[in-house]
């Protein structure tokens, strides 16, 4: 008897995440992302001094845009998304061309909706944090192919969505990657182990709906779509992680003053050269302290403006 109830036991903790694994990532508040690279400051990392002063991604060889027409279908209805669409053997010939950066319902698919109280699927599904209907919420399978460049050989690959609306998942040559909430944020994915010499294929769906929707209600126009750029990068096996700016007022001295931090991933532990330059306002430097990949400085300014 007692082995007859261990068993049982054993059977319905064992069955718990069988179950949970079929919700869905977009109807599950247990998932707000799978694969995405962690948050980080808004800066592009160019290879020369010059490049970072003139400011221009596209000038950079380790800037590849994604952004014009993508081969794109559109479903009213989530569970009418085509089926396999991601694998490389599939057929688009019958899809259209669609723009990316584009929004699904100002080129021509689905309503426009404004909506100041209460949610927009009101008419469609009721309110019950977190489910998510399938119906009338709209969803885009985007593919396109691209040539990686033979210069990226050895670096990381990473592709930068700037905002998709209201979720994104990312495939590369019929291999899943990742998903990404947060509608007005960002995602990166390091697609390095996916993609290989030559022509590549890319596939993104985005959802007008996901369960994170409910945090994201606002007044505003609703639209679905990718709203920012979209662009592949290579990053060196050295690179900045990220960069922290903070600000503060000495009340003894009667300065502002300006604290930075550069987090730096360095694998292979190579010597690194950096150098700090400040503007006209920020005049007078301080002590400079390295501690582990984190540098450090800080810069104060007798007259500081907004």
């Amino acid at each position: 008897m007692l082995k007859n109830l261990l068993l049982s036991l054993f059977l319905t903790l064992t069955a718990q995440p069988m179950l949970a694994d079929k919700t869905p990532e977009w109807s599950n508040p247990q998932v707000n992302h799978q694969n995405r690279e962690a948050r980080r400051a808004n800066f592009f990392a160019y290879e020369t001094e010059a490049l970072a002063r003139a400011g221009e991604k596209a000038r950079s060889e380790r800037y590849l845009s994604m952004e014009g027409m993508w081969r794109f279908c559109f479903v009213k209805n989530h569970q009418d998304a085509p089926a396999g669409f991601y694998l490389t053997g599939y057929d688009d010939s019958q899809w259209e061309d669609f723009p990316v950066p584009g929004l699904f319902e100002l080129n021509g698919h689905g309503d426009r909706i404004y909506k100041n109280i209460g949610y927009a699927w009101a008419t469609t599904f009721d309110t019950n944090p977190p489910y998510i209907g399938e119906t009338e919420n709209y969803t885009g399978s985007y593919r396109r192919e691209f040539t990686l460049p033979a210069s990226w050989k050895g670096q990381q690959v990473l592709f930068h969505v700037g905002s998709a609306t209201s979720n994104l998942k990312v495939w590369v040559n019929g291999r899943y990657v990742g998903y990404s909430e947060d509608s007005k944020v960002a995602a990166e994915f390091d697609i390095t182990k996916y993609v290989k010499p030559g022509k590549n294929l890319i596939a993104m769906q985005v959802m007008r709906w996901c369960d994170g929707s409910y945090l994201e209600d606002q007044d505003f126009w609703r639209f679905t779509g990718i709203a920012r750029e979209v662009y592949l990068y290579a990053r060196p096996k050295t690179y900045i992680e990220n960069i922290q700016i903070l600000q503060d007022w000495n009340v003894e001295e009667q300065r502002g003053e300006i604290g930075y931090t550069v987090d730096v991933k360095n694998p292979s532990g190579v010597s690194l050269e950096w150098h700090w330059r400040t503007s006209r306002a920020a005049s007078s430097s301080s002590t400079t302290a390295i501690s582990g990949l984190t540098i450090t400085t800080r810069t104060s300014c007798s007259t500081p403006r907004m």
